[in-house]
């Protein structure tokens, strides 16, 4: 920047943070309005009793390339942890693994036969002419690709092995909705996130501590709400509310890093497109349970994966427990285990009222069962 720009980011969650990080490395005087009492939104880690737990995402795959952005703009690559590449999935009662370093370790994986692994040559095919079109910063760019639901395109070109055992389950697993109800490009960004990124990156400390670095000198303003923001043409004039009363003050630009009810909140000017696009925006909703359990699965072999998919003919509401202790050591106590059991969005908008203690028990009894 030529000149100091005085902006406000409002929301001190991952998009609010990275976005204030960038303003202020190019140049800008920012002031960072969170609502809550914490830097980092979403993404927290809680210690308890020698457990590491994640309260929302444990870890984001390689191919996030603004992520390792960051990550060597705050000059750490030597502090995170490049794990979590073998995956399980459910069958039988066994958890069937594929490596992703070592993709012909899926023709092991006895979940689905052998005659049927041959048609995911089609889905190699299908990702090699969407690749360039995948992007995490605007997915709009696969819009030639969003022709069908995701279920629809699998029924109709793999077995029902494949579909059920290893397609189907992955996009559940990241988007926690039906295959109905996504587009296949869902599907295709899926497979570069799982099967396609050659590792996992995390932190000892769990997978706050990359916005609570990102954080260190910025102007973060907690249990502060940026509300009724007026575009004066020359700048943003916006409402302040915090311990010392309301006032208004003014900044040259305003960064809006919310979801979109309360952005729509923040900022009556959205023209009507804008306004009609964020309020018919639909949320996963899910419950999160993570569990503490006194000895990791596999007893004296211990399962290496760090997620294991969950067939919707097998459990049709929890369709990912990611196992937490295989991300990275220290996460639990030795020989312990870390499950982080997440919900579908359906189940968890229908019990996100019962109470904490009802959860856990329903969550420990369906994770015993399988």
């Amino acid at each position: 920047m030529t000149e100091t720009r005085r902006v406000a980011v409002v929301g001190a969650g991952a998009a609010g943070v990275s976005a204030a990080f960038w303003l202020k490395r190019a140049g800008a005087e920012v002031t960072v309005f969170e609502s809550g009492d914490q830097v980092g939104g979403r993404v927290q880690t809680v210690e308890r009793d020698g457990f590491r737990f994640d309260t929302g995402a444990a870890v984001m795959p390689s191919t996030y390339a603004d992520v390792l952005r960051l990550v060597d703009a705050l000059d750490i690559r030597d502090e995170i942890e490049l794990r979590g590449a073998v995956i399980g999935a459910l069958r039988d009662g066994v958890v069937h693994r594929i490596d992703r370093r070592r993709p012909w370790t899926a023709l092991g994986a006895r979940n689905i036969p052998t005659r049927d692994k041959l048609s995911l040559w089609r889905l190699g095919f299908d990702i090699a002419k969407a690749w360039g079109s995948l992007s995490y910063r605007d997915l709009s760019t696969a819009a030639r690709f969003d022709t069908e639901t995701m279920h629809d395109y699998c029924t109709k070109h793999y077995p029902d092995s494949v579909r059920d055992n290893l397609l189907e389950p992955m996009t559940r697993a990241l988007l926690l909705v039906e295959p109905e109800q996504t587009s296949v490009v869902d599907l295709f960004a899926a497979c570069r996130s799982i099967l396609v990124a050659g590792h996992t990156l995390t932190h000892p400390d769990g997978l706050g501590f990359f916005l609570q670095r990102a954080a260190e000198g910025l102007n973060v303003r907690l249990n502060t709400h940026a509300e009724d923001l007026l575009d004066t043409g020359g700048g943003v004039e916006i409402r302040i509310s915090d311990e010392e009363g309301t006032r208004r003050e003014t900044f040259d630009a305003a960064v809006l890093a919310l979801p979109a009810d309360p952005a729509l909140r923040a900022y009556p000017g959205f023209d009507p497109v804008q306004r009609k696009y964020l309020e018919n925006l639909e949320y996963s909703t899910s419950i999160v349970v993570t569990l503490g359990v006194a000895r990791a699965p596999g007893g004296a072999t211990p399962d290496p994966s760090s997620m294991v998919l969950i067939p919707r003919d097998i459990e049709p509401d929890l369709p990912v427990i990611g196992m937490g202790h295989n991300l990275v050591p220290g996460r639990a106590p030795a020989g312990s285990g870390v499950l982080n059991c997440f919900w579908m969005s359906g189940w968890s908008a229908a019990h996100f009222g019962d109470s904490d203690e009802a959860v856990v028990a329903h969550t420990v009894a369906t994770v015993n069962r399988l």
